[in-house]
């Protein structure tokens, strides 16, 4: 079966050809399932075709479609409707959407409930930050560290912030060939995030990629998210067994990776599924993630509920069930030291978020104001000149 090729943009807005024994397929190869028909019921009945958002260029997106691959742009009204960007269709969104064969796109009508969203905080100014959504509709996310070079601190930020999104999180310790004992470090990794999958790869020479491979099946979605140079487009290309991604060279002080991805883009996989690459990412910063917290700290968090004190901070309260545990090396004082700090991170990126809020809901009730005083204006001096 013929796989649309959608690793880079199409400069116009017809339709890429799908060969015709695959175009009533490839929906459903990527997750187009029998409740995701009910729920576009309706749309399709009002004249809508559904899509999947395959990348994002600014105000234009690129959707697979029954038909092929066509651009297309979010509707005036659903803009208008939108409160946050987060609203408005991101990369592994499910739409509904309109032809318009005058003009140079499709439009864009209703975004569909998602199951799971990946998201990440992005500075909006010096004292708001707001949630952008990096992926949607996700069932496993790959958060990639290079085996040689690895940052636990940030291992656990990440998948504290991937178990919020709905989607599992998995570990991928990649060149590992680079590694001289690799049980040692998936050991360091199992005790710090120890409800978590840990799987040790490498890219270069396919080893343990088979065990990525078998996450990404028929209607399920994955995604690789990582710092650059970490390797996530050759893993990329070795999951989807050819070269689609650009790889960088290696350099000779750190071998590490140059940085190659650009965009965030959903690839169709060979067999059924789908993949998404991302950039890498400098931080993904915390926004609620109070759940992941809860998922890939459960050991304290369940001993937490156990505290004499419902505000036990675990810093010498009586009857403290997390201190007593430390005291029996159960837990390490570096894991509580990562709970408390990751705890802590949330708090200040609410407080953020709750400023930007603030400030859009004044901003909104400032413009309601002046428009209702320019329509009062004109009803007068209508009413003067009748």
């Amino acid at each position: 079966m013929q796989q649309p090729d959608i690793s880079r943009g199409s400069p116009d807005r017809g339709s890429e050809p799908i060969d015709d024994a695959a175009s009533s397929e490839v929906l459903a190869m990527i997750g187009w399932d029998e409740s995701r028909i009910a729920e576009f019921e309706s749309h399709a009945e009002s004249g809508l075709e559904p899509g999947r958002v395959s990348r994002v260029d600014g105000r234009s997106v690129q959707l697979i479609t029954e038909t092929g691959i066509v651009r297309a742009e979010s509707s005036t009204e659903l803009q208008r409707s939108a409160e946050t960007s987060e609203e408005l269709s991101s990369v592994g969104d499910w739409v509904g959407f309109r032809r318009r064969p005058s003009h140079d796109s499709d439009v864009i009508e209703v975004v569909l409930a998602r199951r799971s969203q990946l998201t990440r905080t992005r500075q909006v100014m010096k004292s708001a930050a707001e949630r952008q959504v990096v992926a949607a509709n996700l069932d496993a996310v790959f958060v990639v560290h290079a085996a040689n070079n690895l940052n636990l601190r940030r291992l656990e930020r990440e998948a504290t912030q991937v178990a919020s999104s709905g989607a599992e999180a998995v570990i991928v310790l990649n060149k590992s060939d680079l590694v001289d004992d690799v049980q040692d470090l998936l050991d360091e990794v199992q005790i710090s995030v120890p409800f978590v999958n840990v799987h040790a790869v490498s890219g270069v020479s396919g080893e343990g990629v088979d065990a990525l491979i078998s996450y990404s099946r028929p209607n399920r979605t994955v995604a690789f998210i990582g710092a650059s140079g970490v390797g996530k487009s050759t893993l990329t290309n070795r999951m989807l067994g050819h070269e689609l991604m650009e790889t960088g060279e290696v350099r000779d002080d750190d071998q590490r990776g140059r940085h190659t991805t650009t965009a965030r883009h959903l690839i169709p996989v060979p067999g059924g599924g789908a993949l998404i690459d991302t950039p890498g990412m400098r931080s993904l910063g915390l926004h609620g993630a109070d759940e992941g917290v809860a998922v890939i700290f459960d050991d304290i968090t369940e001993l937490a509920s156990e505290c004499k004190f419902n505000d036990c901070s675990h810093s010498g309260e009586p009857g403290c069930a997390v201190m007593d545990a430390i005291f029996r090396g159960d837990i390490s004082e570096d894991r509580l030291g990562s709970f408390r700090k990751l705890s802590r991170e949330m708090e200040f990126v609410q407080s953020k978020s709750d400023v930007r809020l603030r400030h859009a809901k004044r901003d909104m009730l400032k413009a309601r104001t002046k428009r209702g005083r320019q329509m009062m204006k004109a009803r007068r001096k209508f009413g003067r000149s009748g």
